[in-house]
């Protein structure tokens, strides 16, 4: 199941298997099966489409954005207990 990333009421969606972080839930769906299909292995074409990463093997979760001039969603880092960002598994 991929994680729901929720900031500022802004809806993004990570592999749960390798972390990467999308703008489309279908993105993270054809990431998480590619990962489950191949252990260790990220597919280089959905990795140029991630806009970012989530890390959630330390105590404190964070979201980590690519930072894209280009792009209206790039974003600098945000650490989950100084802002309103909400990390949960799809259901």
């Amino acid at each position: 199941m991929v994680y729901i990333v929720e900031i500022d009421n802004v809806r993004y969606y990570a592999c749960g298997v390798c972390g990467l972080l999308y703008e489309l839930e279908d993105l993270a769906l054809k990431c998480e099966d590619f990962c489950k299909n191949h252990p260790g292995m990220c597919s280089v074409e959905l990795a140029k489409k991630s806009i970012g990463y989530i890390d959630l093997s330390s105590e404190h979760q964070k979201v980590f954005f690519k930072i894209d001039p280009l792009r209206k969603c790039a974003r600098r880092v945000f650490t989950i207990c100084k802002t309103s960002v909400n990390i949960y598994r799809a259901c």
